[in-house]
């Protein structure tokens, strides 16, 4: 007997391939009520994910390429992208994938990395682990033909549909981080970032911005940098004596709000970071932070490129926005 696929699974439960992926990683875009059908579909069916023979058979290209950022410092401190590439990995185990992953310390090696990839022929699906504004990587895989690209963040050109990805609401995000330091009764937060070229980042600000100006509050923000945090030193110091009123720190990700936990008397001011990773979780206090579930963007980026090749399904859209939430802890506790 023919082992059973996960199309086999779709069928039974009337549902497309790639809802049932996101059901069998337990995504949150799908309901409890459909999660249990699938399970009760794969037991039926006695499926489990593999790489099985007809998988494999049935694919000219079975490899995914993971683009990471061009910087190997902020890559291999940040726990982020090792949750993204556990999700790609999972929907790519399922489906019969294999991943590959080019990355470079800068531009200039991670565009030559890439295109050994397309050259040699292994790779024609790339996934982005970031974005930002006019990549180079991104520009030259636009440029080429009969590559299927999907973005983890969104889009420079958002304008543009061709483009596929996946994201948070990071305005959204951002904003709410925001009115969440107002409730717990901060009157002046700022905003803490590393490189606003980076569109996550931007959105973030933007966000926190849009809270400010709701308040008629003044913006400010403070940068510091994210790959050689010995460089900070001092800066957190220097920019509350020349803005004394700030009481609170929203920082774009857990790192930087952990830098800024080091450099100032927490129990005086309220941190709050982005990711909710392990640091944030361990951190004296520990950090509240807005988890952005990064498993779950690699789990939607990979099952929208997988979807992409499959000619036997039509995307009906171009993007999924997957959701937010807010992890309270000590360090966001009003004294």
């Amino acid at each position: 007997m023919a082992m059973a696929t996960i199309k086999d699974v779709a069928k039974l439960v009337g549902m497309a391939p790639s809802t049932v992926s996101r059901a069998m990683h337990d995504s949150p875009l799908i309901s409890e009520a459909t999660k249990k059908k699938v399970r009760a579909a794969m037991e039926e069916l006695n499926y489990s994910p593999s790489f099985t023979a007809q998988n494999l058979a049935n694919k000219s290209n079975n490899l995914v390429g993971v683009i990471l950022p061009a910087n190997q410092a902020d890559v291999s401190d940040n726990p982020f992208f090792i949750q993204i590439i556990q999700g790609i990995s999972e929907i790519c185990n399922a489906h019969g994938y294999m991943l590959t992953v080019a990355s470079g310390v800068n531009d200039q090696e991670l565009l030559k990395n890439t295109k050994m990839l397309i050259e040699q022929g292994q790779v024609t699906c790339f996934i982005f682990a970031y974005s930002v504004a006019n990549d180079p990587i991104l520009n030259y895989i636009k440029s080429q033909k009969n590559l299927r690209y999907v973005v983890i963040g969104t889009p420079y050109e958002l304008g543009e549909n061709s483009v596929y990805f996946v994201d948070n609401d990071n305005i959204k995000a951002g904003s709410d981080a925001t009115e969440y330091l107002f409730e717990k009764g901060y009157t002046n937060p700022t905003f803490v970032y590393s490189n606003l070229m980076e569109i996550v980042q931007n959105d973030r600000y933007l966000g926190y911005q849009r809270a400010m100006r709701v308040k008629g509050l003044e913006d400010t923000a403070l940068k510091l940098n994210s790959t050689n945090p010995q460089k900070n030193q001092g800066l957190v110091q220097k920019f509350l004596k020349e803005n004394p009123n700030v009481d609170a720190f929203i920082a774009s990700d857990d790192l930087l709000a952990l830098d800024v936990q080091r450099q100032v008397a927490s129990e005086k001011y309220g941190i709050l970071g982005f990711n909710n990773s392990i640091f944030a979780q361990i951190s004296n206090p520990p950090l509240t932070s807005v988890d952005i579930f990064p498993r779950f963007l690699g789990l939607e980026a990979a099952a929208l490129v997988i979807n992409w090749e499959d000619k036997l399904l039509k995307l009906k859209q171009n993007s999924v926005i997957v959701p937010h939430k807010i992890i309270e802890r000590e360090s966001s506790q009003f004294k």
